[in-house]
């Protein structure tokens, strides 16, 4: 499969001691890459959205967390473990619904204490630099282990295509959600280097305008027939039997099937289920949460009110003193979910409880 982009969204830079990012805030009038070099700044980068979608937000604080580590300067490896548990936990509360977060974090976790455990006495003298190397080469194997994630769910979702399809897509699933190729837009750039020539509507995705902003950004740069729409034309479009499949990408998935993903993904579901049009979600098996019984235990995380009322408009198109209500996430009950897109297989929500814990 190949890479539409030069660039990936999140890196780590060789020497271990920088995080390098696209700024997806900036997009898509400028691509700005940043060098994060503290853990307040991938912090920033993560609750601001200069970094998103989970697997990329999961992969930049494994990144973060062995960067902190090789820039932390001690000889002793209890102050090396004392200021890996700080920043673990500083990290672990960024963003609180996406599940790969909290799962990358953790598998580092358990990296440091095997590599610890495991060492020699000759080993002892060189602790330090043991730790470190293990710690960095953990953080590298969690992003090549979703890229090959992203290539393995690109060809299950490729396999319902078929020529000239139409395909509604919610938020950014795709290059710039991920390591690399993307899990619900992967299957549109495979199919396109395929000469099926997919139809996308993508919508704009309100309030932050992820759709608009990034996903017609990326499919316009892969020359793919793309059009952009407004979230509340979806309907319109179903109606005039222009949608064939809807394709969404989420943030965590629960035992049940219940899936979490960007706001407005539960209508979207609504009106394909009215209209009878099959809709896929993609999910590595990294975001599913199979400790969560149900969509009702995923904690909503609510943003700030200025992303609804002054964000991307060049005047306040509220009144001020307005209340907002700005949820971040919906929750999309198994039952209008037509199958779930893993690396696996595809999954239907009620066999997602079936799945082996991931560790």
């Amino acid at each position: 499969m190949k890479s539409v982009f030069p660039y990936d969204s999140v890196e780590l830079s060789p020497n271990g001691r920088e995080v390098v990012i696209l700024d997806q805030s900036q997009l898509p009038t400028q691509e700005k890459f940043l060098h994060l070099t503290t853990a307040e700044q991938v912090f920033y980068a993560i609750t601001r959205l200069k970094v998103r979608g989970a697997p990329a937000i999961g992969i930049a604080a494994a990144f973060g967390l062995a960067m902190c580590v090789n820039r932390f300067k001690t000889r002793s490896l209890t102050a090396l473990e004392n200021e890996f548990l700080r920043v673990k936990r500083y990290l672990y509360i960024s963003r609180p619904t996406a599940v790969n977060l909290m799962w990358s974090l953790d598998r580092m976790e358990r990296c440091f204490y095997a590599t610890k455990q495991g060492l020699d006495a000759a080993e002892e003298k060189h602790a330090i630099e043991v730790m470190r190397n293990a710690l960095t080469a953990e953080a590298r194997a969690i992003k090549a282990e979703d890229v090959k994630m992203c290539e393995a769910i690109s060809e299950q979702g490729f396999s319902l295509l078929r020529p000239g399809c139409g395909i509604l897509t919610h938020c950014n699933a795709g290059h710039l959600a991920v390591s690399k190729y993307g899990t619900a837009l992967g299957p549109i750039y495979l199919a396109q280097q395929q000469g099926y020539s997919p139809r996308v509507y993508c919508d704009e995705t309100r309030p932050l305008l992820q759709g608009a902003r990034l996903t017609a950004y990326e499919l316009t740069k892969a020359g793919i027939d793309v059009t952009l729409i407004c979230d509340n034309m979806a309907a319109s479009l179903m109606a005039q039997h222009k949608i064939d499949f809807v394709f969404v990408g989420c943030d965590r998935v629960a035992a049940n099937g219940d899936v979490a993903n960007k706001i407005g993904t539960s209508g979207v579901a609504v009106l394909a289920k009215h209209f009878k049009v099959p809709l896929y979600v993609f999910a590595p098996t990294s975001t599913i949460d199979l400790d969560c019984v149900s969509g009702s235990e995923i904690i909503i995380e609510e943003r700030p009110a200025f992303e609804v009322t002054d964000m991307y408009f060049s005047k306040r198109m509220a009144p001020k003193g307005v209340r907002v209500y700005n949820p971040a996430f919906d929750i999309t009950p198994a039952s209008l979910i037509t199958g779930i897109v893993t690396e696996k297989g595809i999954i239907k929500p009620r066999e997602i409880k079936n799945l082996k814990k991931q560790k």
